[in-house]
């Protein structure tokens, strides 16, 4: 979902002394250094291996800048579901020289954005600042990374919050329906779990455990730094030099994952709720990873799909000419590991509905797109692109994704005229190879038993 009450100011003058010294060690640092030739993205490599990526935009007398872990949610350990996410909360609510009531006041002064979160592949500290705080709130970030304290009482706090969201979903009919597809589709995979955890998980992590993945995951080598906004990139590289380019580097645990075979057969569990009137539908089977070679193509098939209620051939055929629904979906997951397809609607006729879903997934994996669909999603695709860099935080986005995934730093450059590169051969054959009908794990929750809704050849999950 996939999910101290005084003025903060460290002085800039360790910065003062270093003069030409510190440029020629940037120089030297910036073992790859490149520009994307219509977007202006620079990446640079300290010796110790953090990357920092950066867009220089003096349009606002803002910054936005992100100090990105590549361990997410994936990286918990067995039965300790959450900390990855409890780790980066964390790392924003107090430091070993403040106090997470000083932070908090730091932040309210500053007019500022701070805020931890994790993703299934990564983590990420996220700062917004006016340019005119920049060395303030880098100093800030730079002791939230470096630093953190996870006082056992910050610990609890977001302890009791985490249990308090994950109740929440609980209450949530499609956050429950996602999180129970999700585990019956990758029952020991790393994706299986919630980002934030569970009830039981949650009660299992310690500070220690905090401490540990702090330790191991947190090493320059497995992090990296974006900058989007006002700012001047020598002057920022120095900065960043001086406060993180003593960091070591270190062994990353590896992210394991089993096979994800494709069910024999429909496999579906029924939640039974009377109180009711809507069903809550969830289907789908494995799907593909950020790296697939076809990703492209497959996006562009998806889209053609069940990208959206109101432009795709399942929302044509649902919504629009069976009037069975107002959201309904198909989505392929892209993480760096082998994500789910998945089929979505929320309907008061999940029968009837189910049945139109299924005939147009199939005809879709049988007899692909048409011209003019292609033409209509590519233009989509395409037109759209620019749109992530219309603000700060878009762009800041779009350059993570691009480094995570290593697209290159002329990606965006390149974007659409890959897109419209794509052949209506290409779509379909991914349509063709992705698409599995009949081969789902399904979720339903609703008033609906087993004979309503239609179902046959079914392997029910109790």
């Amino acid at each position: 979902m996939r999910r101290g009450h005084f003025r903060f100011q460290i002085s800039d003058c360790r910065l003062r002394n270093y003069g030409n010294r510190m440029t020629r060690v940037i120089i030297a640092a910036c073992i790859m250094c490149g520009l994307a030739s219509g977007v202006p993205l620079y990446r640079d490599t300290l010796p110790n291996g953090l990357a920092i990526v950066s867009y220089v935009d003096h349009r606002l007398p803002m910054t936005d800048i992100a100090f990105v872990c590549r361990s997410g949610s994936a990286s918990d350990p067995e039965g300790k579901w959450g900390l990855a996410n409890g780790t980066v909360t964390l790392m924003t609510r107090g430091t070993k020289t403040m106090t997470a009531d000083s932070v908090a006041s730091i932040v309210e002064f500053l007019g500022a954005q701070f805020n931890g979160y994790a993703g299934n592949d990564n983590s990420m500290i996220s700062l917004r600042v006016l340019a005119k705080d920049l060395v303030t709130g880098l100093d800030l970030l730079t002791d939230a990374v470096r630093n953190p304290s996870f006082e056992a009482k910050e610990v609890e706090r977001a302890r009791a919050q985490g249990l308090a969201g994950v109740r929440e979903m609980s209450d949530d009919p499609m956050a429950r329906v996602m999180v129970d597809f999700y585990q019956t589709l990758f029952p020991g995979h790393p994706y299986a779990h919630q980002t934030i955890g569970d009830t039981v998980s949650l009660m299992k992590i310690t500070r220690e455990d905090l401490v540990a993945f702090h330790k191991d995951h947190y090493v320059p080598n497995n992090c990296f730094i974006v900058a989007v906004g006002d700012f001047d990139r020598p002057e920022l590289l120095k900065m960043i030099q001086a406060r993180f380019g003593d960091m070591t580097r270190g062994d990353v645990p590896e992210v394991k994952a089993p096979d994800m075979p494709f069910p024999g057969k429909l496999r579906v569990k029924l939640i039974y709720r009377p109180d009711m009137n809507q069903t809550y539908v969830m289907f789908g089977h494995p799907g593909i990873a950020y790296s697939d070679s076809d990703r492209l193509a497959t996006n562009l098939a998806a889209y053609i799909l069940g990208g959206g209620a109101l432009a795709s051939r399942i929302g044509d055929a649902v919504r629009e000419e069976a009037g069975l629904a107002y959201e309904v979906r198909t989505v392929f997951d892209q993480d760096r590991l082998r994500g789910a397809f998945w089929a979505w609607v929320q309907t008061a006729k999940p029968k009837e509905a189910i049945a139109i879903m299924f005939r147009e997934i199939e005809k879709m994996q049988k007899d692909g797109a048409k011209k003019n669909e292609l033409d209509d999603a590519q233009n989509y695709f395409a037109g759209s692109y620019p749109i992530r860099f219309s603000s700060n935080q878009g762009k800041l986005y779009e350059a993570v994704n691009i480094e995570i995934y290593q697209l290159g730093l002329d990606w965006a450059d390149k974007y659409p005229g890959k897109i419209r590169a794509l052949t209506l051969d290409e779509v379909n054959r991914a349509a063709r190879e992705r698409l599995h009908p009949g081969q789902y794990v399904m979720v339903v929750m609703g008033n609906v038993k087993k004979e309503d809704l239609g179902l046959s050849d079914v392997e029910w999950i109790e």
